[in-house]
């Protein structure tokens, strides 16, 4: 991707969102007292001779609060810009300089107002107020951004911990439509086996007999269950009733096919040959062509 079309990207929405200044915002207050603490006033290197101890802190004071107005009143109207319109990278890049030069004529101006010392010309205190921004805007934009970062990877291990639940839960449900039970009369389980082992079903008076297969060879099993019950209980997971003594397992169904009768299944793995009645016929062609 290039560097203009980098540039045309909308950007997130956490950077603009309340709690991201109000952290920033918090960050550049610390670091300003820190830093005004620790190491000096803002543009200035070393005392003038003409402020007091009391007029550094003062001076320190203003500066501080001057550039946290300016602050708030830009991020305040970055958080409502971005509130009507999504705004772009390339949009967000010239905000981000536009305040950062107000940041800085702001306060090299209340500085060189401030700063008595004539010796310090303007070009030279503007230059120190640039470079003591950055210094202070530098460590809150870098835990703004790792901040940012941890958010990301909490979404995206997050997002792929529900796609592995979904594979699994689809897995699950993939396996037990792959399983099919055979009860007896009495809801007692009798036999389970895969949907695309069995071949058939024949019924036999009261009982049924489930040709299916094992291994590579035909095999079958006396229910004692009506052909009825089980083709209601079967009806979809691909077992079709095509005749009153049969239903069958279209997946192992070889071809439909007419004979001077009325049409017939060729069943799979076993050459059985199974009578399709007219009753069925309709539903039974319907399906099979699906």
């Amino acid at each position: 991707m290039t560097l203009v079309n980098q540039l045309k990207i909308y950007i997130p929405k956490f950077l603009t969102q309340k709690k991201t200044i109000m952290l920033f915002f918090a960050l550049v207050v610390l670091f300003c007292i820190f830093f005004v603490a620790v190491y000096r006033p803002i543009g200035l290197l070393k005392p003038t001779g003409l402020l007091s101890s009391l007029d550094y802190r003062l001076y320190s004071i203003i500066l501080v609060l001057i550039g946290l107005v300016v602050f708030s009143v830009s991020r305040w109207l970055l958080f409502n810009t971005q509130k009507r319109i999504s705004m772009k990278l390339g949009s967000y890049l010239v905000w981000i300089g536009v305040e950062l030069f107000v940041l800085v004529a702001s306060l090299s101006t209340a500085a060189w107002l401030l700063n008595e010392n004539d010796s310090v010309g303007l070009p030279d205190l503007v230059g120190r107020v640039f470079v003591d921004i950055i210094a202070l805007l530098t460590v809150p934009y870098i835990v703004t951004a790792l901040v940012f970062l941890l958010q990301q990877k909490r979404l995206e291990i997050a997002s792929l911990t529900n796609q592995l639940l979904e594979t699994q839960t689809q897995a699950e449900e993939e396996s037990r439509d792959d399983v099919i039970q055979f009860f007896d009369k009495g809801e007692r389980l009798v036999f389970v086996t895969k949907r695309s082992n069995v071949l058939y079903i024949e019924a036999a008076d009261n009982y049924t007999v489930i040709h299916y297969l094992s291994g590579d060879k035909e095999d079958s099993l006396v229910l004692h269950n009506s052909l009825k019950n089980i083709s209601e209980t079967f009806s979809s997971q691909g077992m079709v009733r095509c005749h009153r003594g049969y239903l069958v397992n279209l997946e192992n169904v070889r071809y439909l096919r007419k004979e001077k009768d009325g049409l017939v299944l060729e069943i799979a793995y076993c050459d059985r040959l199974i009578p399709v009645s007219k009753t069925y016929a309709e539903d039974v062609v319907r399906q099979f062509a699906k």
